[in-house]
């Protein structure tokens, strides 16, 4: 009897096993994330049934300044150089899928393919040499996968968080609403490269290619009140969960690797730590600063700070994470 007993228990052990392999079919995947600065690229290994990550094989960026192309073009589009920088990258990057065996590609791009006027054409151009589908996505499904990507990244509570997030060409601060859905607050222009590009063209009006240091106490007023007035529009429901003690999470380049080692104090970016830095930084040059990104470092700090004192924000938490992890988790990508 005590045989017969073992014997069931151990067949029962093995059809669970076979059912539980058969719910959970890994899944290799590729993100494609082409913002305007460059291409983010991660590769993981993903439970098929739950959308999660289990293993990442590979992650890397690769720089292409499209949002720098746009701003040097006087009829809105890519030029020669900028294109075929990138279709050298999608061609290095269809390699590297191959070579790790991946299964299934999103690929979607931002802010400077929403404006480029010949952005369609440069992506079937990439479509015809590497079979890359690129699909660009509205500004307000960019806020959705970062904030997708913080809570993929992090212990968060979704209704009491904010997820912030400045790229190379765009803004976006993302919460969740009362009807269980996303409100994003968008600023298209009000990326760091944009910012930058404001202050060179219209405050210190010098020539396109010049850096914007060294920053006078007066073009820094300006640009800090250019900046809070674009906060100040930000939806009620923002400055809502701001004044509730939101979580203010702040991910991408620009808060942990521009922000994050100038102005944070025990890993958090605070008012007092950007003040401080932006004083030391007017009116030096960027060889004064002895800062690879000099010419971006004053004024990610300038916006940033500019939007916290609009907003009453007192501390961002900045996160090492990129949109490829939300998009990775996100299974409307994939069961296209």
């Amino acid at each position: 009897m005590l045989k017969k007993f073992i014997h069931q228990f151990a067949l029962a052990i093995i059809l669970f096993a076979f059912a539980a392999q058969a719910s959970c079919e890994i899944e290799r995947r590729a993100v494609l994330d082409i913002g305007s600065g460059g291409t983010k690229v991660a590769i993981a290994d993903v439970d098929n049934s739950s959308n999660q990550i289990m293993d990442i094989i590979f992650e890397n960026s690769f720089s292409v300044p499209y949002q720098a192309s746009l701003d040097r073009s006087y009829d809105g589009t890519f030029d020669e150089e900028t294109k075929f920088l990138g279709l050298e990258t999608f061609e290095k990057i269809k390699e590297i899928t191959l070579q790790y065996e991946v299964q299934k590609i999103t690929a979607l791009a931002t802010s400077a393919f929403r404006k480029a006027n010949n952005a369609n054409d440069f992506i079937n151009k990439v479509f015809l040499s590497t079979g890359i589908h690129i699909r660009i996505i509205p500004q307000r499904e960019e806020g959705e996968i970062a904030f997708n990507s913080a809570l993929a990244t992090g212990n968060f509570d979704p209704n009491q968080l904010l997820v912030w997030d400045i790229g190379t060409g765009s803004m976006q601060m993302t919460v969740v609403n009362q009807n269980h859905d996303f409100t994003v607050y968008m600023g298209e222009h009000m990326g760091s490269v944009a910012f930058k590009s404001h202050i060179i063209d219209v405050i210190q009006e010098k020539e396109e290619d010049s850096s914007s240091n060294p920053i006078s106490e007066e073009e820094l007023k300006k640009a800090d009140s250019y900046a809070r007035a674009f906060a100040r529009k930000a939806y009620p429901i923002i400055k809502e969960k701001i004044n509730n003690s939101a979580s203010i999470v702040g991910i991408g380049r620009l808060f942990y690797h521009s922000v994050r080692p100038l102005a944070a104090i025990d890993g958090v970016i605070t008012r007092k730590g950007l003040r401080n830095y932006i004083e030391s930084a007017l009116n030096k040059s960027d060889e004064d600063l002895a800062s690879p990104y000099a010419d971006l470092d004053v004024t990610n700090c300038i916006l940033t700070l500019a939007v916290m004192k609009a907003l009453h924000i007192h501390e961002i938490l900045p996160i090492e994470t990129s949109a490829t992890r939300g998009i990775l988790v996100t299974a409307s990508y994939w069961n296209e």
